[in-house]
């Protein structure tokens, strides 16, 4: 199977399959029903997806949350953190050789001390180097790895959040959290050791060995601990803040971005570029006051702690300074005793540094977590014990009552039986709910009341893969992929054969179209199909529906582009299919009634006889079309 085979096979109708090409490695591999696939996220991380108001949490404990994503690699992050340990012992000795150096080997003329102490700090240097080039190493992979899972998670998850998420979400939204809430992560996450973790262990070793060098200063040296982080505590919830809020603006501009390269035919035949320039310059606007205050947030974060750590600094070496003098410790005390602070204090500020990164991280994860924890439909669902591998007698639709968030009732008392093997045809004006109907037999959306069953099962019930697997459907609004149009076919079924793709093509009645075309079938169909006119477009997609010889066949307005003689030859290429299969057609046009088992009307939220088949005119005007 190819890796464009692997890709598509997730996406059959809802689909989602963690295919992974290294199968050895540690994924978040989420099986269907398992508590990631579910979005079952019980965290109180963050605010609620809606909301988009930052979280008083502390931005420590919201990227521990994260820590999930490292648990498949424990023994490499505890060699990692053993190295780290290595480094920092080893270190932490070397200010005990200035003091040998300088007591015992100088001052006490000791020339084997010279050479012991001499050999030490060499072996000790290669030591840490070699330690630490490993420890790089190691922790990169881990760090690549756990966001690469991360990255691959919130991907499946957006597979299998409810639609209704996408109709009330921005796609600039969506695809920041892929691009910069990611990467603000990963950056948090690749400087954690060495901006981090490191610096505070070699702070708190630090502070011992000062205390063992001389208990006195010492003392002092520990007032730098409150200093430095006396800021990153004032600053660190308005940093955090400042950052999700920045994140909310970048995401608004990248949608407006999205929207003006969309929409390029009409904003220029509208002469919108004008209005969009100013809707965008505004979002700019937005961005650059939130992106200021972050800044400054940020940089008094970081001059609160250099500050008062440069200030300590000064008073511990004239403090050092008054002791030596008046001989309270010695000169090799004293000389041992000032690297070691010095480290202590830019550890301590590296740790200060640190915190602004943290605190952006902090608030890209709050933005991923709160799709994290978007509902799938697999979650409001339960468990789906039934696979189902054929349709044996009827779907039902029985008392179903449907209402979009914030519109009047769309459906009310909805009642249909279509049994295996017929051709139901089901009319209504444009937006009665008759691709709401569609995705309730998918599927893909529950009534708010009533049920919908597979010869006696409920959907709910059903695994969407076996029943997507029965299913093949032309989409009201037709979607074409950035591929060739032989491809685009073939994500029907990707082990189809070139052959058996070109047959689906000729039923469709786009074979000798795409025959003419310079590059045949290997032409690429463009962003959405952006190279094809809508007919030619929905012949593709019935194409990529029939190639996959589907039990039941859906098809939301399939021929609504397409001129009379085509639609005329593809309804009776349906006829020909019609054997041993299952169509089911939602249309506002009256041609093609006649070949159908049964009509219905949807009308006012529920579901009509169709008056007369005989006078097409007086049934149009009966329902309204």
């Amino acid at each position: 199977m190819t890796n464009k085979q692997k890709f598509t096979e997730g996406f059959k109708f809802g689909k989602t399959q963690a295919t992974y090409s290294n199968t050895k490695s540690a994924g978040p591999k989420v099986p269907q029903g398992s508590q990631a696939a579910r979005g079952s996220y019980s965290s109180s991380l963050g605010p609620s997806f809606a909301g988009n108001e930052p979280s008083s949490e502390s931005p420590l404990l919201v990227l521990l949350g994260l820590g999930r994503y490292f648990k498949n690699y424990k023994v490499r992050l505890g060699i990692v953190l053993g190295l780290l340990f290595t480094e920092i012992i080893v270190y932490s000795a070397i200010p005990f050789s200035f003091k040998f150096l300088i007591d015992e080997a100088l001052i006490g003329k000791n020339e084997t001390v010279l050479y012991i102490t001499g050999a030490l700090l060499i072996g000790g240097t290669i030591l840490i180097t070699a330690a630490g080039t490993f420890r790089d190493y190691l922790y990169n992979w881990v760090s690549a790895r756990a966001i690469r899972d991360m990255r691959e998670e919130l991907f499946i998850h957006l597979q299998r959040v409810n639609l209704d998420f996408y109709a009330n979400t921005r796609l600039g939204d969506v695809l920041s959290r892929f691009s910069t809430d990611l990467t603000a992560l990963e950056n948090a996450v690749l400087a954690l050791i060495p901006w981090g973790i490191s610096p505070l262990l070699e702070a708190i070793f630090g502070t011992a060995l000062l205390f063992a060098l001389d208990w006195k200063l010492g003392a002092i040296a520990t007032l730098i601990w409150p200093i430095t982080f006396l800021g990153p505590v004032f600053f660190s919830t308005r940093s955090t803040a400042a950052s999700y809020e920045r994140k909310i603006e970048e995401a608004k501009v990248l949608t407006a971005v999205e929207e003006s390269i969309s929409a390029q035919n009409l904003i220029r035949v509208y002469d919108l570029d004008g209005a969009f320039w100013d809707k965008f310059k505004g979002n700019c606007e937005k961005l650059f006051h939130v992106s200021l205050r972050l800044g400054l947030t940020n940089s008094y974060l970081e001059r609160s702690a250099s500050g008062g750590i440069l200030l300590l600094q000064a008073v511990l070496l004239i403090s050092g300074a008054w002791f030596a003098f008046h001989g309270m410790v010695s000169v090799g005390a004293l000389a041992a005793f000032l690297p070691p602070f010095l480290n202590l204090s830019y550890s301590l500020l590296y740790v200060s540094q640190y915190f602004p990164t943290m605190n952006q991280a902090s608030g890209s994860a709050r933005r991923i977590l709160e799709i994290l924890r978007t509902p799938t439909f697999e979650s409001e669902g339960g468990e789906r014990p039934f696979a189902p591998s054929e349709l044996q007698n009827s779907i039902k639709l029985e008392d179903l009552h449907f209402r979009y968030k914030g519109r009047t009732k769309n459906l009310s008392g909805v009642n249909l039986e279509i049994q295996k093997g017929t051709y139901t045809v089901i009319l209504g004006q444009s937006g009665s709910g008759k691709s709401t109907i569609l995705k309730f037999i998918l599927g893909m959306m529950e009534p708010n009341q009533g049920k919908v069953t597979l010869d006696g099962i409920a959907m709910e019930k059903i695994r969407l893969d076996a029943l997507h697997s029965m299913i093949g459907i032309v989409f009201q609004d037709t979607f074409l992929f950035h591929t060739s149009i032989l491809e685009n076919i073939r994500m029907g079924r990707p082990d189809a054969t070139p052959e058996e793709a070109i047959e689906a093509a000729k039923l469709a009645e786009i074979h000798e179209f795409i025959s003419a075309l310079p590059d045949g079938y290997e032409t690429i169909a463009g962003d959405k199909g952006s190279k094809l006119s809508g007919g030619e477009k929905q012949r593709i997609a019935l194409a990529r529906a029939l190639v996959r010889n589907p039990q039941i066949l859906l098809l939301d307005e399939a021929t609504s582009a397409l001129d009379p003689i085509t639609e005329a030859r593809i309804l009776k290429t349906l006829q020909k299919l019609r054997e041993g299969r299952t169509i089911v057609s939602v249309t506002h046009r009256l041609t093609g009634l006649h070949a159908a088992d049964q009509v219905v009307v949807l009308k006012n939220g529920s579901l009509e006889p169709y008056p007369s088949p005989e006078n097409d005119s007086l049934s149009a005007a009966a329902i309204g079309l």
